[in-house]
């Protein structure tokens, strides 16, 4: 209650003083406590996008017959090549015979994600299915009212407004039995516990299936396409957070060049774990690399040695999820909040949608310049 009213103060003295203003001086709409913030995130980055100076640098890179390595080293000196000279002239000191340096081998785990909160669907729902923040948000309203299913009407998924990660023991207990059941004793996982207490209220659970029996293939034909979308990433996503971590074997390998060093990296996944549900929304790059054990030889000749040029590049503007993200990293907003702070932007014509990408009106820089300036 104190902190509604605390809004509400700021608002009167402030927030109502400073929009009329600002309408009068740059034509802006308001100055919201929140989207104000988002705006200067939009408009801090295209400053930084517009002084972005880019810089020439190149890469070397050895071609064997299954594999590449590139240049990293020379002896104990990390390398930076900015020329062309400097390029041709490494090149001239190498031959096409490597020592194998070292060949290392890891094994690592790699863990499922959290069930989602408002702010992760929205962003997954964004990258992976291509709907804006708006748009999961009322699918997922739909999915949590109910859903005819003939004999009932029923929701499909927990309160889709949450900041939290919590799974109730008891759909815990049903879910694991669910996995054992269908995949198998190996691949049931534990429940893992968010290390971020900070800003997150935890009055809900996180956003997951009602039911874990009522699959997606189940559900299909009661759902509309989009639903179908919504509602299969949001399963598979709670399924997966609790199965077990998936295996890969990295591997590193070090070849020496006259004392310049040359590196090839590579993973393979040995076991999947949650994978097995979980691969269609996420990338694994499986680059395998030749087991050099086999070889009996601590040489190896390359096809090619050769360079390219690149540029390093400025960050890219915000999309609608990544700007979610940095809103929630910062603290600003609630769940509830980030699709209308968005929206809000949009509609008073603050910034622009380019290639799924914000860009700052006119406008949208001038309010935030003079809000920076005189506020």
């Amino acid at each position: 209650v104190k902190s509604q009213e605390t809004r509400r103060i700021l608002d009167r003295i402030i927030g109502f003083r400073l929009s009329k203003l600002m309408q009068s001086k740059t034509g802006g709409k308001s100055a919201g406590r929140v989207q104000s913030v988002a705006l200067k995130l939009i408009v801090d980055r295209e400053d930084e996008i517009n002084k972005f100076i880019p810089e020439k640098y190149y890469t070397i890179t050895a071609f064997f017959n299954d594999f590449e390595a590139d240049i990293f080293r020379y002896k104990d000196k990390e390398l930076e090549i900015k020329t062309e000279e400097e390029c041709n002239n490494i090149l001239s000191k190498l031959n096409k015979t490597f020592k194998i340096d070292s060949v290392e081998k890891k094994e690592k785990l790699k863990k499922s994600k959290f069930s989602f909160t408002t702010s992760t669907l929205q962003q997954e729902a964004s990258t992976k299915l291509g709907f804006t923040g708006k748009k999961t948000m009322n699918i997922a309203q739909k999915l949590y009212e109910g859903i005819d299913l003939g004999t009932e009407l029923t929701g499909l998924i927990s309160y889709m407004r949450t900041d939290s990660v919590r799974l109730s023991d008891e759909f815990v207990s049903k879910t694991q039995k669910f996995i054992e059941e269908n995949y198998g004793k190996q691949y049931v996982g534990y429940v893992k516990t968010s290390k971020k207490t900070e800003n997150v209220q935890d009055a809900h659970e996180a956003i997951r299936p009602t039911d874990i029996n009522k699959t997606p293939e189940k559900m299909k034909k009661y759902l509309t396409p989009d639903e179908y979308k919504l509602y299969k990433m949001i399963y598979i996503r709670t399924l997966s957070s609790l199965m077990k971590d998936a295996k890969t074997l990295a591997t590193t390998i070090v070849l020496d060049n006259n004392d310049y060093k040359f590196k090839a990296t590579g993973s393979v996944v040995t076991f999947d774990g949650y994978l097995k549900v979980y691969s269609d929304y996420e990338e694994t790059d499986d680059k395998v690399l030749p087991d050099l054990d086999k070889y009996n030889t601590n040489v190896l000749v390359s096809t090619n040695i050769n360079y390219e040029e690149h540029y390093t590049k400025p960050k890219s503007r915000y999309t609608e999820a990544k700007l979610i993200k940095e809103l929630e990293e910062l603290g600003i907003g609630r769940p509830s909040t980030y699709v209308k702070i968005i929206d809000t932007l949009k509609l008073r014509d603050y910034v622009k949608v380019v290639d799924k990408k914000f860009v700052p009106t006119e406008i949208g820089i001038t309010t935030t310049k003079k809000l920076q300036e005189s506020f």
